[in-house]
């Protein structure tokens, strides 16, 4: 009896070191045809559960990660679908360091990520209103000035970080004006400056870009006038004027175009005629305005003062 129960034992042993030997045998095989192999990937990073009250930079858009595992697990990863963030939900304004978090697929492991920390800069978010000025790139020629300058929009807004919208002094529309000889409509992106000039990069400007209208006039413009004799007063009633000379009868008159461009004649300097009795001759100044010169400045006037006849149709009284 006993070796029957011996026998019996004997044979569930050898089933028992059987199965383990085929277990282990199939974790052989197994790892053999699915091995541990690694791999990396590059990764975009998202910020999440900020504040809408701050704006954070220095996040970088992306990390490198190494990862470990089977490798029909790894062969089952898809790309799309990984993805590193940034916890913003308890940052304050200033700098910190804040861990980049990563989960892994099921049965992968993560061997290593860089970066794993970041240092990041907090800010209050922030807009102001500022004015747009006009930067002018090259110049007009030296007959041409600049008569006015209107943006399209005046103001514009800046957001951003409170530190760089703070340091915005105002806004530049860099307009070419080489050449250029008559009004013309500039358009271009603006640029964000600070007290000094210099740019400012770290801002939204909206909108972003702009217009910039331009007159110009001329500042050298000529134009030949006829020259005017200009009598005050009256002669007595027994005497009228025959006739009135003035040489040259027409001067060069040169200033901006919008000053002289209407002018139709100069005029010489008051010639009263108030109790002549005789001829008037002598050189007068031409009158001039502020913005205007004319060539000659003095003209040769002859007024020609006569007794008056009876019937004398050709002499004027004045």
């Amino acid at each position: 009896m006993m070796q029957f129960f011996h026998k019996i034992q004997g044979h569930w042993m050898a089933k028992i070191l059987s199965l383990l030997g085929a277990i282990l045998l199939w974790f052989f095989v197994m790892k053999e045809q699915n091995p541990i192999v690694d791999i990396n990937y590059t990764v975009p990073v998202q910020v999440q559960n900020l504040n809408s009250q701050y704006v954070v930079d220095n996040i970088p858009s992306e990390v490198h990660i190494h990862l470990r595992g089977p490798r029909n697990s790894i062969l089952a990863i898809n790309q799309s679908t990984l993805k590193a963030h940034l916890d913003m939900g308890d940052v304050s304004p200033g700098q910190q360091s804040l861990p980049i978090l990563f989960t892994p697929p099921a049965g992968i492991t993560v061997v290593s990520m860089t970066p794993d920390t970041v240092n990041v800069n907090v800010d209050e978010y922030m807009l102001k209103e500022v004015p747009v000025e006009v930067q002018q790139l090259g110049k007009v020629p030296d007959d041409i000035a600049i008569k006015a300058i209107n943006t399209v929009p005046k103001v514009v807004t800046i957001s951003g970080a409170k530190q760089e919208v703070d340091s915005v002094a105002h806004v530049v529309l860099r307009i070419k004006m080489n050449d250029r000889r008559s009004n013309f409509t500039g358009s271009g992106m603006m640029i964000a400056v600070d007290a000094a000039g210099k740019t400012v990069d770290n801002v939204t400007i909206t909108p972003r870009q702009g217009q910039a209208q331009i007159e110009l006039e001329q500042i050298r413009f000529e134009k030949n006038l006829p020259a005017v004799a200009n009598l005050t007063g009256s002669l007595s009633s027994e005497y009228v004027v025959k006739s009135v000379t003035v040489e040259p009868q027409q001067v060069l008159v040169s200033g901006k175009e919008g000053d002289i461009k209407n002018l139709s004649e100069v005029r010489t300097v008051d010639i009263p005629l108030n109790g002549q009795i005789a001829n008037i001759e002598g050189d007068y100044d031409i009158v001039t305005g502020d913005t205007y010169a004319v060539n000659p400045t003095k003209v040769h006037v002859i007024v020609e003062i006569v007794k008056k006849y009876l019937g004398d149709t050709n002499a004027k009284n004045n």
